[in-house]
């Protein structure tokens, strides 16, 4: 009986063990985040605070607001985690949250604009990482090149780039563009409201 119960505990702890193994990780992002934010870490002062900020600091906003927040860390793939996670921090969640919504239509589900871990689930389940990721960074170039500033700020479509994943020739796996509903003038368009909020906090 005692034997049955130990093989039991370490089966669980393996299995978690395994979970925590094959997830998502911030501190694996958090480097190349803050590469790119450069100066200030990206925190926008007049939303966090009036003050300078310390690394830690942000990597606290960035991971409890932004990582934590939309559960990245229950996504199986460290890319895809990190491509969706980088948009919402650079672009935010975008008008009427078409950022979530061009994410849910790649992995194919209802784009609602919310990411609920069924979409999660549904983006886990993808047997290539790469059929989200490079579409997700083709969006994100459509996204950015659509904006009026996009020329003085290329820094964006870097950015956006360093995501792709290629093979070793250097091409690109899964090298196609789908948008939103929203974006698709046609009867079936979908729009809601998303609602966010900035909120203000101290550190």
């Amino acid at each position: 009986m005692f034997l049955q119960k130990s093989k039991f505990f370490t089966t669980l702890i393996f299995i978690f063990s395994f979970q925590l193994l094959s997830a998502a990780s911030f501190d694996k992002y958090f480097p190349k985040l803050i590469k790119f934010e450069g100066i200030g870490y990206g925190i926008h002062q007049p939303i966090w605070g009036n003050k300078s900020f310390s690394k830690n600091e942000a990597y606290q906003i960035y991971k409890i607001h932004y990582w934590n927040k939309y559960n990245a860390s229950m996504f199986k793939s460290q890319g895809v985690a990190e491509v969706l996670i980088d948009q919402i921090i650079n672009a935010g969640v975008g008008k009427e949250c078409v950022n979530i919504k061009a994410f849910e239509a790649i992995i194919g589900v209802k784009q609602d604009g919310y990411l609920s871990l069924s979409d999660i689930k549904k983006a886990n389940s993808f047997i290539s990482p790469d059929q989200i990721i490079n579409p997700f960074v083709n969006y994100r170039l459509h996204y950015y090149n659509s904006r009026t500033n996009a020329k003085k700020y290329r820094g964006w479509i870097i950015r956006a780039k360093s995501f792709y994943r290629k093979t070793k020739e250097g091409i690109l796996l899964a090298n196609y563009l789908i948008l939103p509903n929203i974006l698709i003038k046609s009867e079936n368009t979908l729009v809601s409201y998303c609602e966010t909020k900035e909120v203000m906090v101290s550190y």
